[in-house]
């Protein structure tokens, strides 16, 4: 009577399984102890393992597979762009007051900058193609994991007004200080779509090529039709949950 051949569905399923009971955050044995304890191969487990980092169950840190550390974030709109939301406690804006509201702790990098508006972006600032646009670049983590990378795009005169070619826009963030100037923002569409990541959002955010993550196209404008921001968000699908709502006429 010979065993049962070990298969990679049954190897993931017994690995999720071991997860499952792990805290957040802990590291796994290695992959021949694990081989060993799940009854299966090496090579299974290595597939299996890299199956599991890819929906965002286990993450690398160094050369250790590490459970997931922190929660799936709740993205709620409307509720995040208002004022009372984005202000709470002197947050620096929605990511700040939402990553706090989870019980982590936000913190990102921001670079500002100018560059020619990318081609898609001109057009929903209804600029001529070329034009030149303040930028604001972020990378953004909840508990020292990158949860988002964000780029703002804002016509010149809109960006001059609000101070936003400083890195710490002050309690509220950008949308704050558009709202104390002519560009106070009274209307938002988002877009979603999902894709693998690019090389560069592979590396910032610890993502394996075949992960996927969201791209979200923020778009403001006044209540003349302006629109005064676009923001392109990239997030990584297995940490965000977004949720929508609005009231009925």
């Amino acid at each position: 009577m010979t065993s049962e051949k070990p298969s990679l569905p049954a190897t993931i399923k017994a690995l999720r399984t071991l997860v499952a009971g792990q805290e957040p955050g802990a590291a796994l044995a290695s992959e021949a102890d694990l081989a060993e304890t799940l009854g299966s191969s090496r090579a299974l487990v290595n597939k299996a393992v890299a199956h599991l980092m890819a929906e965002g169950v286990l993450i690398r840190r160094g050369k250790k597979a590490v459970v997931q550390p922190i929660p799936v974030i709740l993205r709620q709109v409307p509720t995040r762009y208002t004022t009372r939301f984005r202000e709470a406690h002197g947050a620096r804006g929605a990511f700040d007051a939402e990553i706090k509201q989870h019980g982590l702790q936000p913190r990102w990098t921001t670079v500002p900058g100018e560059q020619e508006a990318p081609a898609s972006v001109a057009k929903l600032l209804d600029i001529e193609p070329g034009s030149t646009v303040v930028t604001r670049s972020r990378e953004m983590f909840a508990d020292d994991v990158p949860v988002q990378i964000a780029v703002t795009y804002l016509p010149q005169d809109v960006a001059s007004s609000a101070g936003a070619s400083q890195p710490d826009t002050g309690t509220g963030g950008i949308i704050s200080r558009l709202s104390e100037s002519n560009s106070q923002q009274k209307s938002v569409t988002e877009t979603i779509r999902t894709r693998t990541p690019d090389e560069h959002e592979q590396e910032v955010l610890r993502l394996p090529s075949d992960s996927r993550v969201y791209e979200l196209t923020h778009v403001a404008r006044t209540a003349q039709g302006r629109t005064v921001e676009v923001t392109v968000h990239v997030m990584p699908v297995h940490l965000w949950d977004l949720s929508y709502s609005w009231d009925l006429d």
